[in-house]
């Protein structure tokens, strides 16, 4: 009987998300993912929403697996890739991004390994060429970052983002610069009022020359994508 019960209790509180989940959020890093996180959460209450940053659930959800979701949840968000198979397993869901200009998120992705990050690899790299004049020589330091073989992997976020589902196959790409006037937008079409609440917020493009046009050359590839968008 106890079993039975355990059986019953892991059913009503477990689903595979199949008929709840009309959201999937997906969060590029530095595109004010966190600040819409706590939005969420103030509009729809936590039990509705599936935070997906754990590495073992993310690789989940962005090969097009699936895992087991608390009961009634309808927003699944957080640094998962778009993937087919997602909208298979979710049939009433649509898919919301936010994007942001690429120099601007690579700009603010730096600030946030420098600050927050000492303890990665990435940030050993960069420590091990310019020691303590790390701050001294921000904008030589952000060349480096965008041009060293083994920071690619970091300066590509929608190449690899949109690699399987095209920007264009997205219901909602909402743009950072524009941050309040398109959560406005968004809460339109959820439905819902989702108040602004801005966190961990670095800005955008302090620091930066007016010329921008060597780090937009070096982004090429991932302005293509975003260039109507932003």
């Amino acid at each position: 009987m106890n079993l039975l019960s355990n059986i019953l209790n892991i059913l009503k509180f477990k689903s595979d998300g199949r008929d709840s989940v009309i959201w999937l959020s997906h969060h590029i890093p530095k595109t004010a993912g966190t600040s819409l996180k706590l939005g969420y959460a103030s509009a729809f209450g936590n039990n509705a929403i599936k935070h997906l940053y754990a590495p073992d659930e993310v690789k989940v959800i962005g090969g097009g697996g699936k895992i087991l979701l608390p009961y009634g949840t309808q927003i699944l968000h957080g640094h998962f890739h778009a993937h087919p198979e997602q909208i298979k397993l979710y049939p009433n869901a649509k898919r919301i991004v936010w994007v942001r200009d690429p120099v601007e998120r690579a700009w603010s992705l730096l600030g946030h390994l420098l600050a927050v990050q000492q303890s990665k690899n990435e940030y050993r790299i960069i420590h091990d060429e310019f020691g303590e004049n790390i701050e001294k020589q921000k904008l030589d330091v952000f060349e480096f970052f965008l041009t060293h073989p083994e920071l690619q992997h970091l300066n590509k976020p929608y190449q690899n983002h949109f690699s399987k589902v095209p920007i264009s196959d997205f219901h909602f790409v909402g743009r950072t610069h524009c941050y309040a006037e398109d959560l406005k937008r968004l809460s339109k079409e959820m439905g819902t009022d989702i108040p602004l609440l801005e966190k961990n917020v670095r800005s955008s493009g302090k620091g930066l020359p007016a010329n921008r046009e060597l780090y937009q050359k070096l982004l090429e590839k991932e302005y293509s994508i975003v260039d109507g968008f932003i």
